[in-house]
């Protein structure tokens, strides 16, 4: 269309506009070799930006990003290892305040096992000491009573001899003949010790 213009008033348009439009009509075209060569160039310049922009980008933002990252991980192990490491120290001590539980239990009931064998002997004891000391107070109580038994006797031979010889005296009639006295008084003490004795046996 623009071809036909210019043939029909080819006469009336200079030529330095002809020139004009027919360098516009010939950039104008997609697909010419200049737009082509203008698409390689914006194509190639773009990818170098990215490439730069990567580049720059990754010293710039992702090395950071991944130190950070890497450092709250290995902070994360660090306190996952930690709290393991600690659960672990609590198991161990839960274990040894069990067996030390058990054990001390275990001294207790032995200790009220030896306590009460312990009260057992003493028992004992106590019952054949007092066994014993009873035993004794007896012993003494039956000698003091075979002594004052004895001198109760004794008291007793000497005042039935008298009251005796007295009797006989009285009886025989004799006025004291010390030496029949004596004679009698001898042979009632002779005949009471054997009364004693029979008593005795």
């Amino acid at each position: 269309m623009m071809n036909l213009l210019l043939m029909a008033n080819l006469d009336k348009i200079p030529r330095a506009l002809l020139d004009v439009v027919a360098e516009a009509e010939s950039e104008s075209s997609l697909l010419s070799p200049d737009q082509m060569a203008h698409y390689a160039v914006t194509a190639l310049v773009t990818i170098v930006n990215l490439l730069v922009a990567y580049f720059i980008l990754k010293l710039v933002l992702f090395k950071p990003l991944i130190k950070v990252i890497k450092k709250r991980q290995e902070g994360i192990t660090a306190q996952v290892e930690n709290a393991e490491k600690q659960e672990k120290a609590a198991n161990e001590k839960f274990e040894e305040a069990t067996k030390r539980i058990d054990a001390s239990h275990e001294e207790a009931l032995q200790i009220i096992a030896d306590a009460r064998s312990q009260a057992e002997k003493q028992s004992q004891t106590i019952i054949e000491t007092a066994k014993k000391e009873a035993q004794e107070i007896r012993d003494r109580a039956e000698e003091d009573a075979k002594r004052t038994r004895k001198a109760m006797l004794e008291e007793m031979k000497d005042e039935v001899a008298d009251l005796a010889v007295s009797i006989a005296g009285h009886v025989l009639g004799s006025d004291g003949d010390a030496k029949k006295e004596s004679e009698l008084r001898e042979k009632v003490n002779a005949e009471l010790q054997s009364t004693e004795v029979k008593a005795g046996e």
